[in-house]
């Protein structure tokens, strides 16, 4: 399903993620299927589990699953006529506006153009010091950055007030 990704992995631990993948796609319409039942199936604790990802990926096992779940989303709004909710249930979210949220802060586009368009060029991939190329999850930095200038003129606007203030 994955192949694309799978080819560029680099590092011996591929088959560790493949098989945290194969794991994640065969559990997807599970409830209850998250970081703990993930540890469970490949028999670590949870914090080893976060470790060993944190060191292979840069990233959490909460936000390996949430991808995995992008991706395999991303090829069924691609290949079947399924609505947009029927397809966050089906890849395992409970939101379907929390699946949009969390689609459009992946992609850079929301699920409905994506499945309108699919030949949509993705953001480009991140390579992780392990050698595996895979797009970064999305965390404060990211959603910080895109509203910087916001934070910059406040900055400068309470460094002014304050220069007036002492001035007066």
């Amino acid at each position: 399903m994955f192949r694309q990704h799978e080819n560029n992995y680099a590092s011996p631990h591929s088959e560790f993620l493949s098989e945290l993948r194969r794991i994640v796609l065969q559990k997807l319409s599970e409830d209850d299927f998250g970081v703990n039942v993930l540890a469970k199936e490949v028999r670590l604790s949870r914090s080893q589990l976060h470790r060993k990802l944190k060191s292979l990926t840069g990233k959490s096992a909460s936000c390996f699953i949430r991808e995995t779940r992008l991706l395999h989303a991303s090829e069924l709004l691609k290949e079947n006529n399924n609505t947009v909710s029927e397809i966050a249930y089906k890849v395992g979210f409970s939101s379907a506006s929390y699946f949009n949220k969390c689609f459009h802060d992946y992609f850079g586009h929301s699920p409905g153009a994506h499945k309108h368009f699919p030949n949509w060029q993705n953001k480009p991939e991140t390579e992780f010091k392990s050698g595996i190329r895979i797009k970064p999850c999305p965390n404060l930095y990211h959603r910080l950055s895109r509203h910087i200038w916001v934070i910059i003129v406040a900055i400068l606007l309470v460094v002014l007030l304050l220069f007036l203030w002492l001035w007066i």
